[in-house]
């Protein structure tokens, strides 16, 4: 969620690619909303991509000291460093971001990308297995909710045999957990909002 008008307007001048309005708006509306961590990373990404190394680390620096505890802010300033050309500062933050956040798949796969660089391959590979793993549970999520999006009910097998009945039982069991998912996350949209939400900390942007 945005702090105030003047910090969403800012977010559309920067995803237009018009970085020098987006920080004077990012500038404009942390006066209304002093210290918004939020305003202040995303302010630190702007200044990123207008290559002004000293500005960019000083936002990253301050969301860190505001939120010590947010995987993001760790992954944000690592993906900085690596811009700017420290490789070994990118590892010690993605180290933390992963330590806060274990299942951020992101950051394993890119933590991978500069062990490879630091021509460290097997522990690259380690985290590229890591990745993809996290990457295809998320993924398996997303595919049985379009599955049951799909599907008013789950069916259920009838058989008389004692197998039968065995299987009978354990799909009866998947459908009732099924029906229970689907009350909870009635669209694919709705879990996709909820993986994000655990991704961004809790938080809803």
């Amino acid at each position: 969620m945005f702090a105030n008008e003047i910090h969403k307007k800012a977010e559309k001048a920067l995803k237009e690619g018009n970085i020098e309005k987006a920080i004077s708006l990012y500038t404009k509306a942390l006066k209304k909303s002093p210290n918004n961590v939020d305003i202040i990373s995303d302010r630190g990404v702007a200044y990123l991509n207008l290559n002004k190394e000293k500005e960019c680390f000083s936002d990253l620096d301050l969301a860190i000291t505001l939120q010590p505890e947010y995987a993001y802010r760790y992954a944000c300033r690592a993906f900085a460093k690596r811009n700017f050309g420290n490789l070994d500062g990118a590892i010690l933050d993605y180290e933390k971001a992963i330590e806060l956040d274990p299942s951020d798949s992101i950051a394993h796969n890119n933590m991978g990308l500069l062990l490879e660089q630091k021509g460290y391959k097997d522990e690259a590979e380690k985290r590229f297995k890591t990745a993809d793993k996290l990457s295809k549970a998320e993924d398996g999520l997303l595919e049985m909710m379009d599955e049951l999006e799909g599907s008013e009910e789950c069916g259920v097998r009838s058989d008389e045999s004692e197998d039968g009945a065995r299987v009978e039982s354990e799909e009866k069991e998947y459908s009732d957990r099924m029906k229970e998912f689907k009350k909870v996350f009635t669209s694919t949209e709705q879990l996709k909002e909820f993986l994000g939400f655990i991704k961004n900390g809790f938080k809803i942007r």
